[in-house]
């Protein structure tokens, strides 16, 4: 008897992905794992076989359309070969199958793109490389597109990607994926239901496709770092796309300036804030021992106003110093008739210090690399996690008519975190200042 001819046939990882059954699934990691075939035959949904379902939706993304061109010829080989009758329509971008169950390929350039699928359904979203997505925002918006009303037919979530790309942080931190890109599962109660996310790593072993192929020593001529990310799937290693900090945030790490820093309970704490335009608050908390400055805390939110602050100093229960804050601090809010420094001064929060504004803010990016690369600054891992990954991920904006990445920084989550430790870069001028000013002060609060 003569031998079937099989079209495609999954790798042990692939099909460890394929019968996922988590609401969202990243697949990916190290290069070679077979991503864009897993995700275009599980859009298929064939555990459950909604390809026969005429009310069936599903839908790919990648950021580009050159990028989705790709995606697009690797579906011609596989879906007319899976399911005979299957026919591609290239002016929708979509397949349609017998049943009447349609696969569509998008893209998504821009944040405000995602509007574009406003009042659509669909039973299955893919995204191939979500790393290249700058923000979340697509990716949360077309969440909200996720939905059936058959009782039968399951909803789900798929993305791929390698570690880096603009949106490496924010992916990284979605599915709490480790340095080391170890597997992970996490589950979130909404509203008494249980949300299920999986990170599933590949890697160049995990596919026997490639072997002899020349590509694993390909990968091995890389930069050391690309090499780590990609041949060996560790999400540590990445340079952020586009980062203004990079260079001096990746010198941290291995001069071992990001430990576990002690908080001294006789030293004056220093705080510095950025009055987000998003509504998001965020502050350092500085102590400077010697000739070190150590950052031993960071506390970021939004939606609260300023007595939320005041309060979150306050239970911190430090021995205040200085407290510095942007020029912004002072104009006046029509609700109170009062600058926000005076909403501040009276609820304890003195000495405050308003920086003043640079007239070119490359100036004060310069002044920041140049106090990260001193050597000086020292920062609490733990406790200053999220500011780290805040200074780590900012970054220009990127222009796409030119493809290059314009001067400009771009205005998202990290600027926050970035524009208050900028505060202490132009702002801080060392302990005398701080000791002259705290012999004025009236109103530090103390530890207990």
């Amino acid at each position: 008897m003569a031998e079937p001819n099989i079209l495609w046939q999954p790798t042990p990882k692939q099909s460890e992905f394929l019968s996922a059954d988590e609401d969202e699934v990243l697949y990916g990691g190290a290069a070679g794992g077979g991503k864009s075939d897993a995700i275009l035959i599980d859009a298929l949904s064939l555990q459950q076989e909604a390809i026969r379902k005429s009310h069936y939706r599903g839908i790919l993304f990648r950021r580009s359309f050159p990028e989705l061109r790709e995606l697009i010829d690797r579906s011609r080989v596989l879906y007319q070969g899976a399911v005979p009758g299957a026919v591609y329509h290239e002016s929708a971008k979509e397949w349609r199958f017998p049943s009447g169950a349609k696969i569509e390929f998008g893209y998504l350039e821009s944040d405000k793109d995602r509007f574009r699928y406003q009042g659509r359904q669909f039973q299955y979203i893919g995204w191939d490389e979500l790393t290249q997505w700058a923000s979340p925002l697509p990716f949360e918006y077309l969440l909200s597109r996720l939905r059936t009303t058959d009782p039968d037919l399951k909803c789900y979530c798929r993305a791929t990607t390698n570690p880096g790309g603009i949106g490496h942080e924010w992916v990284k931190a979605r599915w709490e994926v480790p340095d080391e890109g170890s597997p992970t599962l996490s589950c979130l109660d909404v509203e008494g239901r249980k949300i299920y996310r999986r990170f599933i790593p590949a890697s160049l072993a995990d596919n026997p496709h490639l072997t002899g192929t020349g590509y694993r020593e390909r990968l091995l001529l890389l930069s050391d770092k690309d090499r780590k990310a990609l041949l060996e799937g560790r999400w540590d290693s990445v340079e952020i796309e586009g980062a203004i900090y990079g260079k001096e945030m990746a010198e941290l790490v291995p001069t071992g300036r990001i430990c576990n820093v002690p908080i001294e309970p006789t030293i004056p704490v220093n705080t510095f804030w950025d009055l987000g335009r998003n509504d998001t608050t965020a502050i350092w908390f500085h102590q400077r021992i010697g000739k070190e400055n150590r950052f031993i805390d960071y506390y970021e939110t939004n939606g609260e106003g300023l007595a939320h602050y005041i309060k979150v100093l306050q239970d911190r229960g430090y021995i205040y110093g200085e407290h510095y804050l942007p020029h912004d601090v002072e104009v006046t809010e029509l609700t109170t008739d009062k600058s926000r420094k005076q909403t501040l001064e009276e609820g304890g929060v003195r000495p405050l210090v308003v920086v003043p504004r640079v007239h070119d803010l490359q100036d004060g990016i310069e002044v920041t690399r140049q106090v990260l690369a001193s050597g000086a600054c020292w920062f609490d891992r733990e406790r200053c996690k999220d500011g780290l990954k805040a200074l780590r991920s900012y970054r220009r904006e990127w222009d796409e008519r030119t493809q290059t990445w314009r001067m400009k920084p771009l205005h998202d989550w990290a600027s926050n975190g970035s524009d208050a430790f900028r505060q202490f870069a132009q702002g801080y001028q060392g302990p005398h200042r701080t000791t002259a000013r705290r012999k004025r002060s009236s109103g530090n609060w103390k530890t207990a």
